[in-house]
């Protein structure tokens, strides 16, 4: 990627969108979009550029389905590492998805408790959206980035070192939540 740091990442950001345009239905295509938009919109373009559009866009599309079904007041917490055969992406670190209403402290408290655990981060990916619920209560889109109405959840993607036994992600999954109920 050649050029400043707004046009590496604009141009970063059209490849992810391109493809959200040729992967997601038509009718689904707008909100993910949105989505997208909201979720890269503060992250560093170095970052975006040290990774490849299809892990990108692997990551916002992980985050929006996880995000799907959450109950307001709780929060929803994945700790995984995703590969190309089983999530249709990859990265070489261990990643924490996190869903959970807006509220102060949530990415220091998060931040510590990993550090708690002994992993670096390596990044951090964390939009305050204003969701649109549909009528069942689902994730259907998301408000313009000045919207004043809409339910406001923090969306937290947490790249931290690779973790390769199943009880120490157990471990940091449920040690992450309960951190996030002690901040509720």
């Amino acid at each position: 990627m050649k050029g400043n740091a707004h046009d590496m990442k604009t141009q970063r950001l059209d490849e992810v969108l391109g493809l959200v345009q040729a992967r997601i239905a038509e009718a689904q295509r707008g909100p993910v979009e949105r989505f997208v938009g909201h979720y890269f919109g503060q992250v560093d373009p170095e970052d975006l550029a040290a990774r490849a559009p299809a892990d990108l866009y692997g990551a916002a599309l992980s985050h929006w389905n996880f995000a799907r079904r959450r109950d307001s007041g709780s929060a929803r917490v994945r700790v995984f590492n995703p590969s190309i055969e089983e999530h249709g992406w990859q990265s070489t670190h261990t990643i924490i998805e996190i869903v959970n209403d807006d509220m102060p402290f949530l990415v220091d408290s998060v931040t510590m408790e990993v550090n708690r655990h002994g992993l670096t981060l390596h990044l951090i990916v964390h939009p305050i959206v204003a969701v649109v619920p549909a009528a069942d209560g689902t994730l259907a889109d998301v408000a313009p980035e000045d919207a004043r109405d809409g339910r406001r959840e923090s969306f937290i993607h947490v790249e931290v070192d690779r973790l390769i036994e199943p009880a120490r992600l157990d471990a940091l999954a449920r040690d992450v939540a309960r951190v996030l109920c002690d901040v509720r």
